[in-house]
């Protein structure tokens, strides 16, 4: 069976009033990074997800709990902490749903701890590296799979998910966020 040819949709609009629009199991996989104070209506992404959902949160806040659990270890930062210590770990939160677990990879990149590091100029607060996103696109779905994002900020997430054969999809509110990527992907890749 071919792989289809990768290709993106990504919509400058509210995340929620979009996955009230799709299917039931219309996407093969979501893999986002909400903001953490915000609250995460997992019921709706179970709805419309066949696959895994992976997402982003402080560990003060889980979203849900998972199946499996990973971890990010931030670059340390010279920020001011001046009125709370600093945060050098993020979760990463597993829900599982079948079976898909590529295991094609050098066994690192099974440990769980991940300390990748942005190889580019940070354009988003919250920016992830390239390389950790396409470390959980290759573990978790598969090639021609649907990955969503309904939060893809600097599009981390959607770049590694075409970059390695996947459909991608995605949701930003920001314009300023969402036209930033929206011309990146112009040059990076034409569906």
């Amino acid at each position: 069976m071919d792989t289809p040819i990768p290709s993106f949709e990504i919509y400058n609009t509210d995340a929620w009033r979009f996955i009230k629009s799709l299917a039931d199991k219309s996407v093969d996989s979501i893999i986002t990074d909400p903001m953490y104070d915000d609250e995460l209506n997992i019921e709706e992404l179970r709805r419309i997800c066949r696959g895994h959902i992976i997402t982003f949160c402080a560990p003060e806040h889980a979203f849900y709990k998972p199946d499996e659990m990973a971890y990010w270890i931030k670059t340390p930062s010279t920020k001011n902490y001046s009125r709370r210590l600093g945060r050098f770990v993020e979760w990463i939160l597993i829900e599982r749903h079948g079976d898909t677990f590529n295991t094609d990879l050098h066994w690192s990149n099974y440990t769980g701890v991940y300390d990748d590091r942005l190889l580019e100029k940070q354009i988003h607060p919250f920016q992830k590296p390239l390389s950790l996103m396409e470390r959980l696109v290759r573990i978790y779905t598969r090639p021609g799979d649907l990955v969503f994002d309904p939060f893809f900020g600097s599009g981390s997430g959607l770049r590694a998910a075409i970059a390695n054969g996947r459909q991608a999809m995605g949701c930003e509110i920001d314009p300023g966020y969402y036209d930033r990527f929206s011309k990146t992907m112009e040059t990076y890749f034409r569906p």
